[in-house]
């Protein structure tokens, strides 16, 4: 079929225009994303974080694997007992969103590990070499090479209901490894 050389002008200029607008940016896009957050691969491990309740996980596996990432960054861990099911969970997460800030220190120093609790799945074997939960959810922070440093209900880390930013703020500085190793200088 013979195309008039203004039609395929036009029809040459349409696809360099998708090109443009449509998949240049896309591309861009995804370079852009991948370049911002590493793999592990990349960054030398093979750590992966289970940022979500999961009932079906197996903590134990998830606690050793958090350990292995601690011992190789330096970072303490927390681990973080709760469920989907949990409401104070759900507003602890939306916290975090609007807190970057507090969410990035909790990041530069922790491993954080969601263990799932709830009355089908108490996660009995891992939970019972630590005391007893204040209530879910609840933290515990352990050192790099899995020993309990401390434990910390939800209670005393909000103000009227809410979780307070200032004493998430006072927690995290107060069990990260910085914090060990300003005592230590001193």
């Amino acid at each position: 079929m013979f195309w008039p050389k203004k039609n395929r002008m036009r029809l040459n200029w349409s696809i360099a225009v998708f090109v443009a607008v449509v998949l240049l940016p896309s591309a861009a896009q995804t370079k852009a994303a991948s370049d911002a957050q590493p793999s592990a691969q990349a960054q030398g491990s093979g750590y992966v974080p289970a940022h979500k309740f999961d009932e079906k996980r197996d903590a134990a596996a998830d606690i050793q694997a958090a350990i292995k990432e601690a011992q190789r960054t330096g970072k303490r861990i927390i681990l973080d007992v709760g469920g989907d099911w949990c409401s104070w969970c759900h507003v602890l997460d939306k916290f975090f969103e609007q807190h970057p800030e507090i969410a990035e220190l909790r990041d530069k120093n922790f491993i954080t590990v969601n263990v799932f609790y709830s009355s089908e799945n108490k996660n009995e074997k891992v939970l019972s070499q630590y005391p007893k939960t204040e209530g879910i959810p609840h933290f515990f922070v352990l050192e790099r090479d899995g020993t309990l440093l401390h434990s910390q209900g939800m209670a005393k880390l909000e103000v009227g209901g809410e979780p307070n930013p200032e004493k998430w703020k006072d927690f995290l500085t107060k069990w990260s490894p910085a914090a060990e190793n300003a005592a230590k200088s001193n």
